[in-house]
């Protein structure tokens, strides 16, 4: 085994996943990365706070709750924070900074995961009875198949071998 220095440092990108406001960071974070999939890279905090208010989940959420959710995000370094002078007009707006908020590398891959997770947790590790029955069908129309033609028999045969293989994966789980 190869060890080398990012294998012993800790990453403190995962730790909105275990945070005390999980559900809050949970889908701030899966939000920015919807957005980034639409490539739309940067969101600003209203964005955010529209978006968490519209889900209805947070019915108490406010604008310096919202600040605080992504302060505490960009200190982890799931969000990048850059500094929005693109609408400032006076000295006094640049003091007030208004930042722009952007998903780090690791964050974009954590919550990629996240989603592949979530797929094997909706697939479920059970035998199916009706994959069961199916193979069962199929293994009884055996006599019919091989009357028919080679084309019909190759579809046959793929949906048996198919449905072995669900079969042994749903096991292996």
């Amino acid at each position: 085994m190869k060890i080398n220095e990012k294998l012993l440092k800790s990453l403190s990108e995962i730790n909105y996943l275990r945070a005390e406001n999980v559900e809050r960071y949970r889908v701030i974070i899966r939000y920015f990365y919807e957005e980034y999939e639409k490539i739309h890279y940067w969101m600003h905090k209203e964005d955010v706070y529209e978006t968490m208010i519209q889900t209805g989940l947070f019915p108490d959420y406010t604008l310096e709750l919202c600040q605080s959710d992504l302060g505490q995000l960009t200190e982890w370094k799931n969000l990048i924070a850059m500094q929005d002078t693109t609408k400032v007009l006076t000295i006094e707006e640049f003091k007030n900074r208004k930042y722009r908020y952007q998903l780090s590398d690791y964050t974009i891959e954590i919550e990629r995961m996240m989603i592949r997770l979530e797929n094997l947790e909706v697939e479920g590790a059970s035998l199916e009875p009706s994959l069961l029955e199916r193979i069962h069908k199929r293994i009884c129309e055996i006599k019919e198949i091989s009357q028919k033609d080679i084309s019909e028999v190759s579809i046959w045969w793929n949906d048996l071998n198919n449905d072995f293989i669900r079969l042994n994966r749903n096991y292996q789980d």
